[in-house]
Formats: structure tokens, sequence, C-alpha cells
């Protein structure tokens, strides 16, 4: 007498639903821990140009914005104009290759963005750009 084996059918189904689940969890995580480059910037109305070419690294850069009424954030940190020079010194003794980007308002006065030009002078940064938008 023969014995007859049957056979096992290990045929293995992945369902889709699972997939779907697994990647929304990837894309929910994603979403989340990626940091954004210009999170430093406040809403400003910036003027345009057509050569833009800022360098930026992380870690590294540095935001001086000004706001049309004249106020100074460093970093999304709201500053006065006569602690910026002895802030800004700080910054630049913690980590002398900073990338100061400096950017204003379109309807900011000329005064305001003179005054931390001087400031940024009078700490001995030379490292500065002038933050613009693309005008294409």
């Amino acid at each position: 007498m023969r014995r007859h084996r049957r056979r096992v059918d290990l045929r293995m189904d992945i369902a889709p639903i699972n997939l779907i689940d697994l990647l929304l969890v990837l894309l929910i995580f994603f979403v989340t821990t990626t940091t954004f480059l210009q999170l430093k910037v406040i809403a400003l109305n910036l003027p345009l140009s057509t050569s833009t070419q800022t360098k930026y690294e992380k870690n590294r850069t540095v935001v001086i914005n000004i706001a049309p009424n004249c106020d100074i954030f460093v970093d999304k940190m709201p500053i006065t104009k006569e602690k910026l020079p002895q802030h800004l010194e700080e910054i630049k003794h913690h980590d002398k290759k900073t990338i100061f980007q400096v950017g204003a308002d379109m309807i900011t006065r000329h005064q305001c963005v003179v005054h931390v030009l001087d400031a940024l002078v009078s700490a001995n940064i030379s490292n500065i750009s002038i933050l613009t938008k693309n005008e294409k």
C-alpha cells in the first residue's frame, strides 16, 4: 500500500490593506520628523530679485528679520536694537563660520536695515547675505 502524500499548498498572500496602513504610518513618521530649512524666517514680504543664490547650512545659519515697524527678530526671537550687537558677537564667538542672513519687508524703512548692518559690522561679521524672493 502506497501512501499518498498530500501536497501542502503554502501560498502566502500579502494583504494590500496592511501595506496601506504601513505606508500611512511611515508617511506620518517622516512628516513629523522632517525639519524644514526655513523655520527661522518670520512672515515678510521680501523684495524681488533676479539673482537669488543664498547659502544655507543647517545649524550654522542665523536669520535676522526686520519687520515693517522696525522690530528685529534673530531666529524668530525679538531683540532690541541696543542688544543686537552683543547678541551677534556671542553667536559669532560660538561658531566663526556662521552665516548671517538679513531679511527685511519691502516696506521697511531703510534706516532699520542700516541699524542691523551696523550691528553686524560692529560685531566684526562679514559673512552676510540679504534675503530676497526670486522674481521668476
